[in-house]
């Protein structure tokens, strides 16, 4: 009897194990699943078309969106937003652009005002705050001003250096052997160079240790209980560091990965007790790649996963135990398995001033298969200013934009597959998960306080009670006008707390916007918020001061670009008229009335009583009121005035608007039927519109809120002069540019590509081609490429 009980019992304990082990796991894949789903995040990367600028000159710019998880083109927003930040994170710069099916491209003048420096150039979309700044793509820039003084540095100090110790898995424990990695840098990021022991109780060295490259290492120790642990590491320049180790806890679980193989990661777990379950869960940018479960024998348990099963880039190794908590986690990496080749050719090596240049472009796979990607390129002069740039579309992607903080050389871990200590200890040093475990085991509802701009632009502020400070009731209604010749409108209403969002599409240019309440609602205020992140990164900027033997280079520039802006400033300064839907909100009026086209009357009345039809002049208590005729059920005139307005602008006081000269106005609009616009309710439409789009010296009321708002910045035409006759190559205009060309948008595929074509200055030098692709598959690539001009 008792073998049998012996017996059940075992059985039941194997099934209860196996019971237990696959409600974690899927749970848990579960739970990541549909938190991935609902938190739908961007990533962006940009491709300026090169790194030191000077004032005076264009930035132009590439911008690639796609789904943070898979990499391939996300069309979700509209709108992004870029920020040129000095070393106190102080927006110099700020500018929008427009985006397409996950595309975008645009250029901004980098105006005299900005200092000479380094700045972080961060672009961002209105989705992406909320999930902070930490999303943002960020890359340093150079600005040099020929024309004005660099701000005055501090007085030069040595570097600042600090050790940081990262423990695998997160776990330091007593009489338990761990890994730890290291880096040493100094206050701007940089790594350095060192060797280094670790001593216990300020006394015995129990390791010897040094770092392996940009400033990282690692080593293995057994801390033991009761006992401190102290590193001292000295630089190349025999400077000594010394840092305590992170203490050590009585209890815990400690994880290492080993490679097992090329095909194998093995992931051993020990512990200070002797039992108990454990799970892994695998993901790559949370999607579970590989879920398993195990029991800790005498306090010892491993898992084998293989790399076959994580996806391309970095993923996370997540332990688990049978509550369901998160107790290690570590970063490996996958190098790419799909690749796309970009290659870009010239038809020479060399060419002279004013020659014509023939680029062709070609994207293929690893097996040589034409591949359909979405490319940038650009041309720029090469020399001891601008150098080749380090940042490029593939090691952003896989590698720098999921880990924290500044990633030194990413190149050099594609560069140098084989190099696998450095991706450990990268990984190590700069682990950083996208999110919190809490919010995924606990259903955490997520909330978004920034709408994906997918239309447009979308203008939030607060509205508030002037009289109580606080939020409007939810129905009081707010007007928002952009008024010019090309006038938008749009109308919203608060929420609970006040919060207020109008969207407006093909939003362009820095406009005068004026948003205001009926006037018998002015105890309601509208404070439009500011559009930009305030919230910044703690990423260092590296001080830049010009090297003195650039002085005749520097002045060879300045004069450079003062020719290129006296000679080539009107076409410097053509923009593409955008395509954009110049009809009112409204779409189709059911009258259209050209007053030029009538007999011009001196007063506004006699121009309605004349010629404009199915409405009615009243005058009511001594006010005129204007409604109109309804056609949509022919049950006569509506009750009420319809919304009237003068350049987009409403007008609540029609006694002004007939007060108004109409030899000022061109044009009015008539929308007689009920109109429904968001949660607004109209009773006809009247626009009218004026020639100069000033409301002819209508004043509007003294409690709307008028604001400079900037939009999306209009695209500008790249120069790029031709010589294809005598007559042009022998023109005596100087042509000094040193980015002969730009092509925000290169596409690829199995036809037969049309070469790239254009023109080199007056500048002799070498000059650089990089092109940025993205394959509709997600599969980024980079293409380098050089010519000289002589």
């Amino acid at each position: 009897m008792n073998r049998i009980t012996t017996i059940f019992c075992w059985f039941f304990l194997i099934a209860s194990t196996a019971f237990s082990q696959e409600p974690v796991t899927t749970s848990v894949t579960k739970d990541l699943d549909q938190y991935r789903v609902k938190r739908l995040q961007e990533k962006l990367f940009v491709h300026t078309d090169k790194d030191v600028y000077l004032a005076g000159e264009i930035c132009w710019f590439k911008i690639y969106s796609v789904d943070a998880a898979s990499h391939q083109p996300l069309d979700l927003s509209k709108v992004v937003y870029l920020e040129w930040l000095d070393a106190a994170n102080k927006p110099v710069l700020q500018a929008k652009a427009g985006m397409d099916k996950g595309m975008g491209d645009a250029s901004v003048y980098l105006p005299l005002t900005m200092r000479t420096g380094n700045y972080k150039l961060r672009v961002y979309t209105s989705w992406m705050k909320n999930f902070g700044a930490d999303w943002f793509f960020e890359k340093q820039v150079t600005v040099i001003n020929t024309r004005r003084s660099a701000e005055t540095p501090a007085a030069p100090q040595g570097p600042q250096y600090t050790v940081n110790f990262f423990p695998e898995g997160g776990n330091l424990v007593d009489n338990v052997p761990g890994k730890v990695a290291f880096r040493i840098a100094d206050e701007y990021g940089r790594g350095a160079q060192c060797t280094g022991v670790i001593t216990e109780d300020e006394g015995d060295t129990v390791v010897k240790t040094g770092t392996w490259r940009f400033g990282m290492g690692s080593f293995v120790f057994t801390p033991r209980p009761g006992h401190h642990y102290r590193s001292i590491f000295r630089l190349e320049d025999g400077t000594a560091i010394n840092t305590l180790l992170p203490a050590a806890a009585k209890d815990g679980l400690v994880m290492n990965v080993v490679p097992e193989g090329k095909d194998q990661l093995r992931i051993n777990l020990q512990s200070t007790t002797d039992g108990g379950t454990f799970y892994l869960v695998a993901h790559t940018r949370q999607s579970v790649r590989q879920a398993m479960g195990t029991t800790l024998r005498s306090g010892k348990a491993s898992f084998l996963v293989g790399r076959d099963m994580l996806g391309e880039g970095i993923s996370h190794l997540t332990i688990f135990d049978a509550a369901r908590e998160p107790v290690c986690e570590r970063l490996v990496f996958k190098q790419p398995a799909r690749t796309m080749h970009l290659d870009v050719q010239a038809d020479k090596t060399s060419y002279a001033t004013r020659e014509k240049v023939t680029l062709q472009v070609k994207a293929e796979d690893q097996l040589h298969r034409p591949m359909d990607a979405n490319c940038s390129l650009a041309v720029f002069l090469s020399d001891s200013l601008q150098q080749v740039t380090p940042d490029h579309i593939l090691p952003y992607l896989l590698l720098a934009s999921d880990l924290k903080g500044k990633i030194e050389s990413p190149d050099y871990y594609f560069d140098h597959p084989e190099d696998e200590q450095a991706m450990d200890n990268l990984m190590m040093t700069n682990g950083w998960r996208r999110f919190r475990w809490n919010e995924v085991l606990h259903h955490t509802a997520p909330a978004f306080d920034f709408p994906p701009e997918f239309n447009g632009s979308i203008i939030s502020g607060k509205m508030i009670d002037t009289k109580t400070g606080g939020p409007a009731p939810k129905m009081i209604l707010a007007y928002l006008s952009v008024p010019g010749t090309r006038t938008q409108f749009t109308v919203a209403r608060p929420d609970d707390d006040g919060k207020i969002r109008f969207e407006l599409k093909d939003f362009y240019g820095s406009q005068e916007m004026i948003v205001q309440t009926n006037p018998l609602d002015s105890q309601y205020k509208v404070e439009i918020g500011n559009p930009f992140a305030e919230e910044y990164t703690r990423t260092p900027i590296l001080p830049y001061f010009v090297p003195s033997q650039f002085g005749s280079q520097l002045t060879d520039r300045n004069t450079a670009m003062q020719v290129l802006n006296r000679y080539g400033g009107v076409r410097l300064k053509q923009f593409h008229v955008p395509i954009a839907d110049t009809a009112g909100f409204f779409y189709h009026a059911d009258y259209s009335y050209l007053l030029d086209n009538y007999v011009r009357f001196t007063t506004m009345e006699e121009v309605l009583r004349e010629y404009v039809q199915l409405i009615l002049v009243q005058r009511r208590h001594g006010h005129y009121h204007i409604p109109v005729y309804d056609l949509s059920f022919d049950r006569g005139t509506f009750e009420n005035d319809p919304l009237t307005l003068l350049d987009g602008v409403p007008v609540f006081d029609l006694d002004k608007l007939l007060a108004l000269d109409p030899l000022k106005i061109r044009k009015l609009e008539t929308v007689q039927r009920r109109y429904f616009l968001g949660t607004a309710t109209f009773e006809g439409i009247m626009n009218w519109t004026t020639y100069k789009g000033d409301l002819a010296g209508y004043i509007i009321d003294p409690h709307a809120v008028v604001v400079d708002y900037p939009g999306l910045e209009l695209q500008r035409e790249f120069y790029s002069p031709t010589y294809a006759t005598p007559e042009d190559k022998g023109s005596h205009l100087p042509d000094f540019r040193n980015v002969l060309y730009l092509a925000p948008t290169v596409s690829t595929g199995s036809g037969d590509q049309k070469p790239l074509s254009f023109y080199s200055s007056d500048i002799p030098g070498k000059y650089l081609i990089v092109v940025e692709g993205l394959a509709k598959d997600g599969t980024p690539g980079t293409a380098l490429a050089g010519f000289e001009v002589k």
